[in-house]
């Protein structure tokens, strides 16, 4: 598994404050930001990952995965496509051929 190439940061929405990490902490969880079919493994494959806390993933109505987490969800993705087309020197075109669209 490549190293996650996102940074670490903090997001607040809705009242409440998401943490995430690029390295992995006792009880944090793995959370690949492009999910779905091969999005998974292409996430895996380009570092495109992120350590959250439990309740920030999938364990609350704030989790990413979550409806309340949708503001967090798309807010992910825009960093993780920049931080992709930075780190790769890809342009749009290319992120859409390799994750099928653009979140920006």
């Amino acid at each position: 598994m490549k190293e996650s190439i996102m940074p670490n940061g903090m997001y607040q929405s809705n009242g409440h404050t998401y943490f995430y990490s690029n390295q992995r902490y006792d009880g944090t969880h793995r959370h690949e930001i492009f999910f779905g079919t091969d999005n998974r493994k292409k996430s895996i494959e380009y570092g495109l990952y992120v350590y959250l806390l439990p309740q920030d993933h999938n364990m609350s109505v704030y989790g990413v995965h979550n409806r309340l987490g949708k503001d967090f969800n798309l807010y992910l993705k825009k960093k993780g496509q920049l931080q992709a087309m930075v780190t790769y020197d890809w342009t749009v075109e290319d992120f859409i051929k390799i994750f099928g669209k653009s979140y920006l």
